[in-house]
């Protein structure tokens, strides 16, 4: 009886070997951290905070202003002390210069809410870069899974549409039944569904590359080794304690909300500064009319009783010193539970990885052997297509998990705050 021929390829041959001009990993992450507008907003209210601490500490600093005007007009004073009326250019300068001595801990307070603001945008800046480093790494890693994928099934559908032609000249020879014709039409469709899941999926994966690093993903060397990762969890929950952005931005706010606090409880306290003013007026209140005049002096400003004001903006920063802390534990919860849940990812991924590779290794073992078989024609072809479908999933599989263990392990790496990019 006649067999089917069917190609021996091997497994390796699917995989494309990397060219010396491939795109590596940390080029992708380049990209995508110069592409990525949501780091660049964040990085531009970084700046802003910083500028608004630039002028919280200004306010300590010496104030010149200068003030004029000048005009034209006419002053008659009816005659009175024998004033005629006559056409006047009324001129008034005048320059103050003014110095803060003594704010009842304004200037202070607001110096300390602005610095903690821009640490929070800071910490806000460093969250947006990891985030960004591991959506590259995700997005890297899909689109390498993705085209592995779609160039085995590629080769699985080729193969299957030779089986189906066969086949049917088998059929019309009446050498087999029309249920053998079936299956292998069956299963060459089975197989051209599993091409366009590929295809779609590699299209998506390549998009949302191209979105994030703003480059299309051309070819793309093999995923790296594993980043160097805390060696307990113990660990890992101080680094992240220590390290993570966000938690530390929970802590600075709960700086600013007592910094606030400190500047509530200020508008109750007197302000004391210096001063020194010169004027120059010409032709102001009659014709010829001159007058300079210089001073030099302190002058101070104390509300008494403000009906409740301060007091009431007191309690209200005093509420939100409470809301600030009770946030700050929520933030540790909430870290806590994430670098567990990264943490146990990692090590399932890794298991998951030993496992699917015996899966891969045990599936192209058979698929060899199913087609030595069929080539001495001790099986028919159908069982070697169904190992080599077992073999795509097992590889699959370990495309999928090797790809999740790295996404993991710099998740992980995010969530402590060690990632050096």
């Amino acid at each position: 009886m006649r067999r089917l021929f069917l190609p021996l390829v091997p497994l390796a041959c699917f995989v494309a070997s990397p060219s010396a001009s491939a795109q590596d990993l940390d080029a992708a992450i380049a990209d995508a951290l110069a592409h990525a507008p949501a780091l660049e907003a964040a990085k531009a209210d970084e700046a802003a905070a910083k500028a608004r601490l630039d002028r919280a500490k200004a306010e300590s600093n010496p104030l010149l202003r200068v003030e004029g005007s000048v005009g034209t007009g006419r002053i008659d004073n009816g005659g009175f002390f024998g004033i005629k009326a006559a056409n006047t250019t009324p001129l008034a300068l005048q320059g103050t210069a003014e110095m803060p001595l003594y704010a009842g801990g304004r200037i202070s307070s607001a110096i300390d809410q602005a610095r903690g603001g821009a640490k929070i945008a800071g910490f806000q800046a460093e969250h947006a870069r990891l985030q960004t480093i591991v959506q590259a790494i995700s997005a890297y890693t899909e689109v390498l899974t993705a085209r592995k994928l779609n160039a085995r099934y590629a080769q699985l559908v080729k193969e299957l549409t030779e089986v189906a032609r066969q086949a049917g000249l088998r059929f019309k020879a009446g050498e087999i039944t029309s249920s053998e014709l079936a299956q292998a039409r069956a299963r060459k469709a089975e197989a051209e569904a599993g091409k366009a899941h590929a295809e779609g999926r590699l299209a998506a994966a390549q998009s949302a590359y191209e979105r994030l690093t703003g480059k299309p993903a051309g070819d793309l060397a093999p995923l790296p080794g594993l980043p160097r990762t805390p060696p307990t969890l113990d660990e890992a929950l101080d680094l992240a304690r220590t390290s993570n952005p966000s938690l530390r931005q929970a802590k600075a706010a709960v700086d600013v909300a007592k910094a606030g606090v400190r500047a509530a409880k200020a508008e109750g306290m007197p302000q004391i500064g210096a001063f020194a003013e010169a004027a120059h007026v010409r032709d102001q209140f009659f014709p010829d009319y001159r007058a300079d005049s210089f001073s030099v002096g302190v002058r101070g400003r104390w509300t008494l009783f403000a009906g409740g004001r301060v007091a009431s903006q007191t309690r209200a920063a005093c509420a939100e010193v409470d809301a600030s802390e009770a946030r700050l534990r929520q933030a540790d919860q909430n870290l806590t539970g994430m670098v567990i849940d990264a943490w146990t990812g990692l090590a399932t991924a890794q298991r998951m990885v030993d496992a699917t590779r015996l899966q891969t290794e045990a599936a192209t073992e058979a698929l060899r052997g199913r087609k030595l078989e069929a080539q001495v024609g001790s099986v028919p072809v159908l069982p070697v297509l169904d190992a080599e479908r077992e073999a795509i999933k097992a590889e699959a599989a370990l495309l999928e998990a090797k790809g999740q263990r790295l996404v993991a392990a710099w998740q992980l790496n995010a969530l402590t705050g060690i990632i050096e990019q």
